[in-house]
């Protein structure tokens, strides 16, 4: 009759448990990794990701992409106040959340106004953004802009 030694015992279920741990582990981050990289490719189909570009100085263009976040974001261009030849960038901003795919909105606060840009795409190629300023000291202005996008 063979003794089998009670030490031995805990000690191979020991290393089992511990084997099994990290192959738990090691496929929890392989699947994380993965689902990570499909997530970003997933969310890069949006039709407003590209620049879009208007002959109005007031907005120029607006160049749109998505994040790592699967988030929209933008930045908007105007003709510079000091250099009519050049055009200044607004910043980046995130998107609003739309729940209508085909409309999407960017907030900027300045020193003077709050300002909403609201984007609707019309098709592939062609929005329109309708911006509305309010300056803190009362005045409203708001216009629309045909903008194309560009290649």
């Amino acid at each position: 009759m063979t003794q089998v030694s009670s030490a031995s015992i805990p000690l191979r279920q020991i290393m089992a448990v511990l084997l099994t741990a990290a192959l738990t582990l090691s496929l929890s981050v392989v699947l994380t990794v993965t689902s990570t990289k499909e997530a970003a490719a997933s969310c890069s189909a949006s039709p407003f990701n590209g620049k879009w570009r208007s002959s109005d100085a007031r907005l120029k263009r607006i160049d749109v992409w998505q994040g790592e976040d699967c988030h929209l974001y933008a930045r908007a261009w105007s003709v510079c106040e000091n250099d009519s030849s050049h055009i200044c960038s607004w910043g980046n901003r995130r998107m609003g959340d739309s729940p209508e795919p085909n409309f999407q909105f960017v907030g900027y606060n300045w020193s003077d106004a709050d300002e909403v840009l609201h984007l609707r795409m019309q098709d592939r190629s062609h929005i329109s953004v309708w911006d509305s300023t309010d300056y803190h000291n009362g005045g409203k202005v708001s216009f629309t802009v045909m903008m194309y996008k560009s290649s």
